[in-house]
């Protein structure tokens, strides 16, 4: 079976001079690859969300028993419950380590084959990946511990914000840099820390996005389809898209904090710089 490559000519005179200029271009051209990167985030997320009908389904079956010992059930089926999804978690993980390899080629201009860079994607970088994911949901787990603790107060509300609005958008400034670099788990730390505080309101905004969907928990559960549907949509035609803008940004900040003194090769990679 031949392989497929990008039809589209990535010729000098045709390329855009930055990168916010560069989104219109990957997306009119590579529309099929983007879907593809959200069909390839689907089904890494459906051991996820399987996981996640399986404990709605349960939990619902719980809610009408108001019994001493129904209480201590609830509360040890949320604990377990967010273990199971920080262990799903790590298989969604492999697909964003594919997915973002595959938009870095699409912005710097490389030849897609997709089966090939989505998989050279989880192989290079999966591991560390994988390893950051346990550490970070070791921070989730720790905020929800104090939130089980302190329900329904500023004290648990606090933990979880520090998660969403600190950790998280860390964790992301640390899969797109290794995606990129080939570095020690410390200098993925710092750096993820550095670009974190150097692009704060980008950083806390962008996690706001990737969170949008914590907010289908209000849904009622007699309309619990509704909940599913708008997840796999918002998986396959919405997250994709996000990444190539949170890939096309972190790209323009690597070009000025890393790439133009260090990685020369790397500096407006994909761009008309003449």
């Amino acid at each position: 079976m031949s392989k497929k490559v990008s039809r589209v000519d990535y010729s000098k005179s045709m390329l855009p001079r930055k990168r916010r200029e560069q989104f219109i271009d990957v997306f009119k051209m590579n529309y099929m690859v983007i879907l593809k990167c959200g069909l390839m985030l689907l089904l890494f997320f459906a051991p996820l969300l399987a996981f996640s009908v399986f404990g709605d389904f349960y939990f619902m079956s719980l809610i009408d028993n108001s019994t001493e010992d129904v209480e201590q059930t609830k509360m040890l089926f949320h604990w377990l419950f967010n273990l199971g999804m920080i262990l799903f978690s790590l298989i969604a993980v492999l697909g964003f380590s594919g997915v973002i390899r595959v938009l870095r080629n699409l912005i710097w201009g490389e030849g897609i084959y997709f089966r090939d860079d989505f998989a050279e994607g989880i192989k290079q970088n999966a591991g560390k990946n994988i390893i950051f994911a346990l550490i970070f949901g070791g921070l989730y787990a720790l905020a929800y511990f104090i939130y089980s603790l302190f329900p329904e107060t500023l004290i648990s509300a606090f933990g979880l914000l520090m998660f969403a609005l600190i950790f998280l958008p860390i964790f992301f400034w640390i899969l797109f840099l290794n995606n990129t670099y080939s570095s020690s788990f410390g200098a993925l730390l710092r750096n993820g820390l550095f670009f974190y505080v150097k692009t704060i309101g980008w950083s806390l905004l962008s996690m706001v996005v990737m969170l949008l969907l914590v907010v289908t928990i209000f849904i009622p559960m007699d309309l619990i389809w509704v909940k599913y549907i708008i997840i796999v949509i918002t998986t396959l035609f919405i997250y994709p898209i996000v990444l190539l803008v949170m890939t096309l940004y972190s790209t323009s900040k690597f070009d000025i904090f890393i790439n133009k003194d260090n990685y020369p090769d790397y500096y407006l990679r994909g761009l008309n710089h003449d």
